[in-house]
């Protein structure tokens, strides 16, 4: 049984592979619909249409499959949102591709949005693998943008400013649009984003007169 759960993925069968997807599928409209403390592993299982003793054999506790349930968010997340990113000419449009493509991630996929959050939300100050994972791929993602800040500004299309505090302001502004649609639903998620991208793009342009006197100094990090 431990051996099964500590495969690594590529090394699972075909069977084995199917089973983990449904479980972690089945988890993440468990976590959607019913709430962080309803998901159990004998609810999960019921969704799934399995007995609970199937689950072992796949996820060492509850707390792997729920790590496998964010690291599957992200999954689909960079699935949707790198081919448009990667695909913009430049700095400038990869970060207004990057805030306007989240917002369109966190409307057309509200299922797996609501279980991430009620992940985050529920495991906060705890050290179980399930935030440790979210940890980990917010700090890449901030490093992502990060990166694509630095070759803007190496491009002369952004100003000087801290990459580190403007890839996290950029986050924590992507975050309010989420607690926004997630309050309601129907909120013109996008047309906040777009806002928001046009926000960021003046904050970062170049100095003129259109945008103010940006002071230049050390380049900083």
């Amino acid at each position: 049984m431990a051996d099964q759960t500590m495969q690594e993925p590529a090394k699972l069968t075909f069977i084995q592979r199917t089973r983990r997807a449904q479980l972690v599928e089945c988890a993440i409209t468990v976590l959607a619909e019913e709430g962080y403390a309803q998901a159990s592993l004998s609810r999960i299982a019921r969704r799934a249409d399995v007995s609970r003793g199937v689950i072992p054999y796949h996820f060492a506790n509850r707390d792997e499959l729920l790590d496998a349930v964010v690291a599957e968010v992200y999954r689909i997340a960079t699935s949707e949102l790198r081919p448009k990113i990667d695909a913009q000419p430049t700095a400038a449009a990869a970060i207004r591709t990057f805030i306007t493509g989240s917002a369109e991630f966190y409307r057309d996929f509200p299922t797996q949005m609501a279980a991430l959050h009620e992940i985050v939300s529920h495991s906060r100050g705890d050290d179980n693998a399930a935030t440790s994972e979210a940890r980990r791929a917010t700090e890449q993602e901030l490093s992502a943008v990060g990166e694509l800040l630095e070759r803007g500004k190496q491009a002369g299309e952004f100003r000087d400013f801290s990459t580190r505090v403007m890839a996290r302001s950029i986050r924590s502004a992507l975050d309010g649009l989420l607690h926004d649609l997630r309050a309601d639903p129907r909120h013109d998620v996008m047309a906040d984003a777009e806002e928001l991208a046009e926000i960021f793009a003046r904050a970062m342009a170049t100095g003129d007169a259109r945008y103010g006197h940006f002071p230049r100094g050390r380049s900083r990090r």
